[in-house]
């Protein structure tokens, strides 16, 4: 393989490693600084909904729930 070609690849993959470590620190501090609560119940019923083919019909959970 001629070397230019060898260092062009190189470039490209290093350029393509430098895109996901920005995309990956964006995620992390996307994710930082916020929990996330998750209700399994109706998590549940929403993945037994869409497995069935219909629509989730859950009712909301009330603010003060769990809380």
């Amino acid at each position: 393989m001629h070397p230019n070609i060898q260092y062009e690849l190189a470039k490209m993959h290093i350029d393509e490693q430098v895109q996901q470590a920005e995309r990956e620190r964006l995620v992390r501090k996307a994710g930082t600084g916020r929990k996330v609560r998750t209700d399994l119940t109706s998590l549940a019923a929403r993945a037994r909904a869409r497995l069935s083919g219909g629509t989730a019909a859950v009712e909301p959970r009330p603010a003060d729930a769990g809380a």
